[in-house]
C-alpha cells in the first residue's frame, strides 16, 4: 500500500521531467530554434590603411565563431541570418611616449561595420560598428607582430557580433 503512495508521486515527476526541455550552450546565452542556416558575405576593407588580407581574415573568423558556437549551418544562397560589412578602421598609433620622446607602446584599433539580418525577424535586424585595440611594445617590428595582433583584435570582435547577433546574452 505504501509503494502505491510513493509511484503515483515518481511518475508525476517523470512524467514532468519528461515534457521540460533545457538547452545549454558554452556561449552564455540562447540560439534561437528557429535559425538553421547562416550566410557570411566577405568583408571589404574601406580602412585609410588597407591589410591585403584583413577583410578575407574578418569573414572566416566570423564563420568559425558562428560554426562552433551555434548549430548553424553555412550557406551561400538565402539563409536564416546573414552577415556582411567592411572594415572601417585600421590603425597603429603610438600610445606611450618615454622621457626620450619615442614610443613605449603602439596601439592597433580595427573598426568593424557589421550589418545583420535575421530574415526570420526582421525586428532583430541591425547595424553596428564593433571596434577593440591591443597594446604591444614599440620595440616590436610591426610586420613580425601585426598578423598576431590582428588575429587576438578579430577574436575580441567575432565574439561581441555573435553575442549581439545570436548570442542573446
Amino acid at each position: 500500500m505504501r509503494s502505491k503512495y510513493l509511484f503515483i508521486p515518481l511518475l508525476g515527476l517523470i512524467l514532468l521531467a519528461s515534457s521540460c526541455s533545457v538547452s545549454f550552450n558554452f556561449t552564455g546565452g540562447s540560439v534561437d530554434t528557429s535559425l538553421e542556416t547562416l550566410f557570411v558575405d566577405n568583408f571589404s576593407n574601406e580602412a585609410e590603411i588597407v591589410v591585403p588580407y584583413l577583410g578575407i581574415l574578418t569573414t572566416e573568423k566570423l564563420q568559425d565563431r558562428f560554426l562552433t558556437q551555434s548549430r548553424l549551418s553555412l550557406t551561400s544562397g538565402n539563409a536564416d541570418v546573414a552577415l556582411g560589412g567592411a572594415i572601417t578602421r585600421y590603425t597603429v598609433l603610438p600610445t606611450a611616449i618615454s622621457g626620450q620622446d619615442r614610443a613605449e607602446q603602439n596601439r592597433m584599433t580595427i573598426a568593424i561595420r557589421v550589418n545583420f539580418e535575421n530574415n526570420q525577424d526582421a525586428n532583430e535586424s541591425w547595424e553596428q560598428t564593433f571596434s577593440s585595440y591591443i597594446d604591444f611594445d614599440a620595440s616590436l617590428d610591426l610586420s613580425s607582430v601585426e598578423r598576431e595582433q590582428i588575429e587576438e583584435i578579430l577574436d575580441q570582435i567575432t565574439q561581441d557580433i555573435f553575442s549581439k547577433s545570436i548570442g542573446k546574452w
